[in-house]
């Protein structure tokens, strides 16, 4: 697995399949009526998402068995270990909103030109 990785990373440090893929990007965004840069904000999204249902799943096969004062602390660790929020609640779920709307326009778009 590591070693395909490190080849998709040599490939993708060549001009020419940058240049491919990014023609690739703005055509499918031309194709969907998109920005190519809310193509890129969306697979990065994707990326995300999956990150975070892995970790979560890591976290909740790990919290099976602790006891409650366990749990307090690893959620004590996690939150120390997370950027400090610099925005209000209404303006996070404003974002969040938007986002999500965002992300299942996109998502609806590249389902239906059979992308994902």
């Amino acid at each position: 697995m590591a070693s395909d990785v490190e080849k998709v990373i040599r490939l993708f440090q060549r001009r020419e399949t940058q240049e491919a893929v990014s023609e690739w990007i703005v055509q499918l965004a031309k194709k969907i009526h998109e920005r190519p840069e809310d193509i890129i904000w969306f697979f990065e999204e994707l990326r995300k998402r999956r990150e975070w249902d892995k970790k979560l799943e890591e976290l909740e096969k790990s919290a099976e068995d602790l006891p409650p004062e366990d749990l307090f602390e690893l959620a004590v660790k996690e939150a120390e270990s997370t950027p400090e929020i610099h925005k209000s609640t209404e303006e996070l779920l404003i974002e969040a909103r938007r986002n999500i709307r965002k992300f299942k326009r996109i998502e609806n778009k590249l389902k239906h030109v059979g992308v994902i």
